[in-house]
């Protein structure tokens, strides 16, 4: 079989992410967090503040908040101030690819926004109890609007802050400080966004004790001390039902510049259904590609209609130069930075946040047409070709029905498009070639068992034809189903197994339809394409290939508008 120039491996080098073991070297990518209907209030008295009472003892009483203080945690050394910003860090890592904004205040917070998760963070102690924190409910589903909890940051000096501890001598870091009290902090907002005590393992997770939500006297010092804790996959898939992803689709591209010249920058147009334009909130900034800080540009034309649907023209342009391209792992690929020489691969890619983070169906972004540009700003003579992908729609069987649509002006063949349902989200910097199923974080995990599929093998395309590939059923188990009892908040997250939950709300939990995201891989092949042959040092006719990688949320599923999944009544016999 010939070989497609854009589709040599060689051509694109992955640079890998790796884990780090510390809190503070991780970095959750720009979602744009003010856009977020969840807001997560750390609370960090400077004095004696008024509080919810929800406490089971007069140690475990939460009215007044204590103050949070540096000072009351002598085997730390660090600042009030150090260990604040650590804590919120570490809670902000956890929450990252949610609707939930974290935010910080040593007061508490006003009536502003209407969904407000509250957590008093203390250096007081509660070691007679054994309590670290203590939320006021699993809020299972995530009903209640207005949330508090409450966290004794003094617990841990008293438990292992002492010689030998975890929490002392060397071992007394601003790192280890932050691990423990922020993935305590997480946990008790976590119960208060709908999660019970967890140990399910799903097939490649890591140890139930790197995770969030298990109970209390699961974990060691150093469990809490060591690793900065994450949400497991069912964690994670519970939370996007309940609050929501900051994003709804994510696109990458390996794309061939089919020019002799160099490209200086690229344009995509695109057509999304509102007015408002959608926010980049992740760009692909690695070595594979040219540029980097991709923009919005628009509307740039009146309101079009497209597949039935009424679209908003826009474009999104890369222009600004990428410092890393073609270096480190990526040396050999060839142009100065800005530059995408002819001949040659590269790669681009965009995550586009969702308007209305309430939707049964995501946004979707539909990819129209690609435009190279040269140093003069002109429209370059040739361009890649692409399929565009919608985000879905559900059809009156209950058959969730990828859309693909030919919108380029000649035949193309769409190649191995293959899906894989997940249980968190892949990172942007993971969706290329030889990527890893890994987070932003560099945290590996699987896609959902038996959800590796191949849509379509080989399937030619006229201009303008739309294909509708059915890629689920209402009707399918979810990946994520558990009933919630009283009896599932006797565990808790204290020393002596006693619960940190006031009250726990029965009912079930349950992922978004079909999983938290689908990620599609396809191939778009224009076989009469003119391109140039940087060996041959000529035009060249043939395939030409680009590659697309796109990820896209699952959804709420409530068509008869009763507040309740569709899956969940079903299950019930409604």
């Amino acid at each position: 079989m010939k070989q497609i120039p854009s589709l040599r491996r060689s051509a694109l080098a992955l640079a890998l992410l790796s884990l780090s073991g510390s809190a503070l070297a991780a970095t959750c990518p720009a979602y744009n967090p003010s856009n977020k209907a969840n807001k997560l209030y750390l609370v960090f008295p400077t004095a004696n503040i008024a509080y919810p009472s929800f406490g089971f003892t007069a140690g475990s009483v939460t009215n007044p908040a204590a103050p949070f203080s540096a000072a009351d945690l002598p085997s730390y050394t660090g600042t009030t101030a150090a260990l604040r910003a650590a804590v919120k860090h570490v809670v902000e890592l956890d929450y990252c690819e949610f609707n939930v904004q974290v935010l910080d205040t040593t007061t508490l917070p006003p009536a502003t926004f209407a969904r407000r998760n509250t957590v008093a963070v203390t250096t007081k102690s509660d070691i007679a109890d054994g309590l670290f924190g203590l939320a006021q409910a699993v809020d299972t589903g995530d009903a209640t609007a207005v949330d508090f909890s409450y966290v004794w940051g003094k617990t841990y000096q008293d438990w292992t802050g002492g010689p030998g501890g975890a929490l002392n001598g060397a071992n007394s870091t601003l790192d280890r400080w932050a691990n423990s009290i922020g993935g305590t902090a997480a946990h008790e907002a976590g119960h208060n966004y709908g999660l019970a005590h967890n140990i399910t393992l799903n097939p490649g997770e890591d140890t139930f004790k790197h995770h969030v939500m298990p109970a209390g006297g699961s974990l060691t010092a150093e469990d809490r001390a060591g690793y900065r804790r994450h949400f497991s996959d069912t964690e994670f898939s519970i939370l996007a039902a309940n609050v929501g992803l900051s994003l709804q689709t994510m696109w990458n591209w390996d794309l061939v510049n089919p020019n002799a010249n160099p490209a200086h920058s690229l344009e995509l147009r695109v057509l999304h259904p509102s007015s408002t334009a959608p926010s980049i909130d992740w760009a692909y900034a690695g070595c594979n590609s040219p540029w980097i800080n991709p923009t919005v540009i628009g509307p740039i034309g009146p309101a079009e209609t497209f597949q039935g649907g009424t679209y908003y023209p826009y474009t999104v342009k890369w222009s600004t130069p990428n410092p890393a391209w073609g270096t480190g792992s990526c040396t050999g690929l060839p142009g100065a930075p800005g530059q995408a020489p002819g001949g040659i691969l590269f790669h681009i890619g965009a995550s586009f946040m969702g308007v209305n983070f309430n939707l049964s169906t995501p946004n979707p972004i539909v990819i129209k047409d690609i435009t190279l540009r040269d140093s003069s700003n002109t429209a370059m003579a040739l361009n890649p070709r692409l399929h565009a992908f919608d985000a879905g729609t559900l059809d009156t069987v209950g058959n969730l029905n990828l859309g693909v649509f030919n919108v380029a002006q000649v035949p193309l063949r769409l190649q191995n498009l293959q899906v894989r349902e997940l249980p968190r989200v892949l990172a942007l910097d993971q969706m290329v070639a030889d990527g890893r199923m890994a987070d932003f974080a560099g945290q590996e995990f699987s896609p959902w068992a038996k959800t590796e599929r191949t849509l379509v093998q080989e399937r030619s395309s006229r201009p303008g034809e739309a294909i509708s590939l059915p890629v689920a059923n209402v009707s399918q188990p979810r990946h994520v189903y558990q009933v919630i009892t009283a009896d599932d908040c006797k565990q808790g997250d204290s020393l002596l197994s006693g619960r940190d939950v006031g009250d726990c709300k029965p009912g079930t939990a349950i992922d978004l339809f079909p999983s938290t995201t689908m990620y599609f891989t396809a191939n778009s092949i224009d076989d009469n394409a003119t391109y140039w042959d940087p060996a041959r040092r000529e035009y060249v006719r043939g395939p030409l290939a680009s590659r697309t990688y796109y990820q896209v949320t699952g959804r709420r599923l409530d068509r008869n508008k009763n507040g309740v999944d569709d899956y969940i009544d079903a299950r019930q016999g409604k």
